[in-house]
C-alpha cells in the first residue's frame, strides 16, 4: 500500500479521484485518455483507460469496472476487466482519501495483482515496477490540484476514440 500525503483538502483531492473516476486520462501520466460507460461513478460502472505501455504490460485499453464506491467514506474500488496481460489473472486497486487537517489529506492507494502460476516468480520485480509507477500517478495528482495543469511529464496527445474534455484537452482543476 501507498501514503502520499497532499496539502489539499481531503474533500478537493476525492474530487478528482473519486467524483472524476472517469477523467483519470486528463491528469495520470500513463494513461493517455480515460471515459466512463456511465453519467458519474457508481458499482458496477466500467471505465477504458488507453494506457502507455508500462515495463511487461502493452500499450492498449484497459477496462475496469467499479467494485465499491463510497463518497462519504472517500474510498473506491475496481477491478480490471478486460485488457490486461495474460499473465495477471487478477488486478484491483482501491484508493481512499483521508483528512488530516483541514487543509491536508493522505492518499491511500492499495494494487494487488494475482499471477498466473508460471509467472509468480516475477511478482518481485512487478511489485517494485508497480510501487514505482504508483508513486509516479499520486506525484501526477498532486500535481494536478496543486497546480490545475497535469505534470510536464504528461503526454500532449489524446487517443483517437475518447471524447471531449479526455487526454490533453482536458479540463484544468480548479481549486
Amino acid at each position: 500500500m501507498m501514503q502520499h500525503e497532499i496539502g489539499v483538502p481531503a474533500d478537493r483531492a476525492w474530487d478528482v479521484v473519486g467524483r472524476h473516476f472517469a477523467d483519470i486520462g486528463g491528469w495520470a501520466a500513463p494513461i493517455l485518455g480515460s471515459s466512463l460507460d456511465a453519467p458519474e461513478p457508481a458499482v458496477g460502472a466500467t471505465r477504458t483507460c488507453h494506457i502507455l505501455g508500462v515495463g511487461p504490460f502493452p500499450a492498449g485499453a484497459v477496462r475496469e469496472q467499479l467494485l465499491h464506491y463510497d463518497d462519504t467514506a472517500r474510498s473506491l474500488h475496481y477491478q480490471a476487466v478486460d485488457g490486461m496481460p495474460a499473465f495477471v489473472t487478477r488486478a484491483v486497486n482501491r484508493w481512499t482519501v483521508m483528512p488530516l487537517a483541514a487543509d491536508r489529506c493522505a492518499v491511500h492507494v492499495h494494487a494487488t495483482l494475482t499471477l498466473s502460476r508460471p509467472f509468480r516468480m516475477l511478482g518481485p520485480v512487478l511489485r517494485i515496477r508497480m510501487r514505482g509507477e504508483s508513486r509516479a500517478v499520486l506525484t501526477d495528482l498532486e500535481h494536478i490540484l496543486l497546480t490545475g495543469r497535469p505534470h510536464p511529464r504528461k503526454q500532449p496527445a489524446p487517443v483517437p476514440g475518447t471524447g471531449p474534455g479526455e487526454g490533453a484537452d482536458a479540463p484544468t482543476v480548479r481549486g
